[in-house]
């Protein structure tokens, strides 16, 4: 900026003179210009360029790694992803086999509830009809028995006389089986 400066205070002076010994040619000055350059940007390069350079990279390498830490994890999340939804999956199908089989395992009880209960219903139906019949029994031999005194007692009434009870029972006995046959 101050060559700049220097230049611009040159051009107003108007002085010619001072304009052609800016723009004379040295070869001294230029090598030395040339040397100052090119020292001047080796040490730049060594020192500004290079660790800017190295820094760039560095955070490039960075950069990278942060890029393929990042897709291992989404691969790492995606894979427990799929791993979780086939655990759920799996919970959810042992949880309908559970039920299904807790169903099952219910109506098969019912059903041998039903099935215990009608054997207690027709065990105790039959134990009914066993007592009545032997009840029944019980009452036509009493009748019987009832009968058969009453008919020897009739025909002792209707003969006025005294009829042998142990003589005459079996032929009133025959005679009253026969009669409940007809």
């Amino acid at each position: 900026m101050s060559s700049a400066i220097a230049m611009s205070s040159i051009l107003a002076s108007d002085e010619p003179r001072q304009l052609s010994a800016l723009l004379e040619f040295a070869p001294g000055a230029m090598i030395w210009t040339f040397i100052a350059f090119f020292v001047g940007l080796a040490l730049m390069w060594k020192f500004v360029y290079g660790p800017i350079t190295r820094a760039l990279e560095d955070r490039d390498q960075k950069v990278e790694d942060a890029i393929k830490a990042a897709e291992q994890a989404r691969r790492e999340a995606e894979a427990q992803m799929q791993q979780a939804k086939a655990e759920l999956h799996e919970a959810q199908a042992n949880s309908k086999r559970m039920v299904e089989e807790a169903m099952a395992r219910a109506e098969r009880q019912a059903a041998e509830a039903v099935r215990e209960a009608d054997e207690r219903a027709k065990a105790e139906l039959q134990k009914a009809r066993e007592t009545i019949a032997a009840e029944k029994s019980k009452a036509v031999q009493e009748i019987r028995a009832l009968a058969v005194d009453l008919t020897i007692a009739a025909a002792g009434k209707l003969l006025q006389q005294e009829v042998d009870a142990q003589k005459n029972r079996p032929l009133v006995e025959k005679f009253v089986s026969s009669v409940e046959r007809n």
